[in-house]
């Protein structure tokens, strides 16, 4: 058994009335859905583990700067 989508606390809707609201907000919760499926996702400040590759030691890597 699944649980309801909504409940109603006050009044008395017709079985009409229900199902218009049902498909109202069933509607809306689709478009929400697909606004924010797929396009670029900027992971910058999430906090996971970020797999950024090996870590590359250069000695040499600024001998041409004077101040360092």
């Amino acid at each position: 058994m699944t649980n309801p989508l909504f409940t109603v606390v006050k009044g008395n809707p017709t079985e009409e009335e229900l199902a218009a609201l049902t498909q109202v907000l069933t509607d809306l919760q689709q478009e929400a859905k697909s606004r924010t499926g797929g396009g670029h996702r900027n992971l910058w400040g999430r906090p996971a583990t970020r797999n950024h590759g090996p870590v590359v030691f250069n000695p040499s890597a600024f001998n041409s700067q004077t101040l360092f």
